[in-house]
């Protein structure tokens, strides 16, 4: 019995004491953004009856989640996800982004690849997700609060290949936000 309870508070110090290393070293954080998200859509169809069910680009709001991982002082890793709610849609974004910080300044850099994921029922005429490169700058206001513009660009073409579209009829979403951020 001894030896059991012994056992279980070693693993739980091991336990706590690998916790407290990872939230206290300044390697590593988490944050939580939120902003302003205007989304540009592209498309080219020859049948308006259809480009009438398209997401038109209304403007929303997202908040998002991410963890930056820092490689040396000058670059980062930064997984993050994200949740997006306009007047016509809501979309989910999984990025994995390479964070560059501009020595000297308290500017950054960002880019990488993105999943853009419609959720809804209003999906006929066009495929759920999409793959898209995201790049952007920062700003840290302090040491926990920053600002980020980002601009999106989707490469893939969200039509589905069937009847009444061709092979050349396209629908992409090109996006814009402003977001502000703090870390924990």
């Amino acid at each position: 019995m001894f030896r059991d309870l012994l056992v279980a508070l070693l693993f739980m110090g091991i336990f706590e004491s690998a916790q407290s290393q990872a939230f206290k070293s300044p390697s590593v954080n988490i944050s939580v953004q939120a902003g302003y998200l205007a989304i540009d859509p592209s498309y080219s169809t020859f049948y308006p009856e259809v480009s009438e069910a398209f997401i038109t680009g209304e403007a929303g709001l997202f908040i998002g989640v991410n963890y930056n991982l820092r490689l040396n002082r000058d670059f980062s890793i930064v997984p993050e996800v994200s949740f997006i709610s306009n007047k016509e849609s809501v979309h989910y974004r999984v990025a994995g982004l390479v964070e560059y910080r501009i020595p000297s300044t308290s500017f950054y850099s960002l880019g990488g690849p993105q999943v853009n994921i419609l959720s809804g029922n209003s999906l006929n005429p066009y495929d759920r997700a999409g793959f898209e490169l995201i790049g952007g700058i920062g700003y840290d206001i302090s040491s926990s609060f920053y600002l980020e513009g980002r601009y999106s660009h989707e490469f893939t073409n969200r039509l589905k290949p069937e009847a009444p579209f061709e092979e050349d009829d396209y629908y992409r979403f090109r996006s814009y936000s402003i977001g502000l951020g703090f870390r924990f």
